[in-house]
């Protein structure tokens, strides 16, 4: 196997395998006042959202702003009869250690909070969340949002249930799986989006990237560990096509772009777009640090 091609797959698991920046997704439109480059990116100062965060990485940033409380998600939005009633957003219920109390918040409201920043992150949602909070508290909604469109308080009925104090809507606490093997799966599919939706964030790239970065990954350690650190001639076969279709160019084509400046524009200009990030990001940080590739 080439060794380029071999050094580059093992700093792809690497990195997947230990990335832990902050989560969070889409960006609004940046500022005039530019901060110092970090990484090979520049960040501007302007409105943001986090259009991927989930309902875990919003409670974990609450539990920032916050400090010394611990809140957590009672029911996720797959669980709640809310969420099922047609017309109605993806809701969460969360206990909000803050104020002792139990709240219901809409994962597609969380997801169009506007805050102003340098760039998109999850503690910028849940401060800006705190705000909106105290605003409806300080005009006298002190349940929520005037009708419970957005987030409300919840109470917890003697039956299991979670009624919301604004709208009436119920909130379902469904019975808990005793299939461990779904269970199992559900939270590999919650680690999974989780570590997507950071990857995204600390590399700047789409979402359906960094989805396609996490498989790969997984793909090379479960290959890894099959044949004790060896990849066989098939894996390798099989790599190579799996790397040209996450970046949209053959091994050939980077190894020449490493001699040939017209070619290393071309390559690179192809990778950035398929990855679905700016041309300066790959080159300075997404391909040295997730492929360990430098042209």
């Amino acid at each position: 196997m080439n060794t380029l091609l071999k050094l580059s797959m093992l700093a792809l698991l690497v990195s997947l395998a230990s990335c832990g920046g902050g989560g969070g997704g889409g960006g609004g439109g940046g500022g005039s006042t530019t901060t110092p480059s970090t990484g090979g990116t520049t960040s501007t100062y302007g409105s943001y959202s986090s259009s991927n965060i989930l309902a875990s990485d919003f409670v974990s940033a609450l539990n920032s702003v916050d400090s010394t409380y611990s809140s957590k998600v009672e029911l996720y939005s797959n669980e709640t009869l809310r969420s099922k009633t047609a017309g109605q957003d993806d809701w969460f219920v969360i206990y909000d250690a803050k104020f002792s109390e139990y709240k219901a918040v809409s994962l597609q409201y969380v997801r169009t909070i506007v805050y102003y920043d340098y760039y998109s992150n999850n503690k910028a949602v849940a401060s800006e969340f705190r705000k909106i909070e105290n605003n409806d508290v300080t005009a006298g909604n002190l349940n929520g949002d005037r009708y419970g469109n957005s987030y409300e308080v919840v109470d917890r009925q003697s039956s299991g249930y979670y009624q919301g104090r604004q709208s009436g809507y119920l909130y379902e606490d469904e019975v808990a799986s005793t299939d461990v093997s779904l269970m199992a799966k559900e939270q590999e599919q919650s680690k999974f989006y989780s570590k997507a939706a950071k990857i995204s964030f600390v590399y700047n790239v789409s979402l359906e990237t960094s989805m396609s970065m996490v498989t790969l990954g997984s793909k090379i350690e479960k290959m890894l560990t099959r044949a004790n650190g060896e990849l066989t001639q098939e894996d390798q076969v099989a790599l190579m096509g799996d790397m040209k279709t996450l970046t949209g160019v053959t091994l050939q084509e980077i190894q020449k772009a490493a001699q040939d400046p017209a070619a290393k524009e071309d390559v690179i200009a192809k990778i950035a777009d398929k990855l679905g990030t700016s041309a300066s990001n790959l080159e300075q940080k997404v391909l040295p640090e997730v492929f360990g590739i430098t042209l």
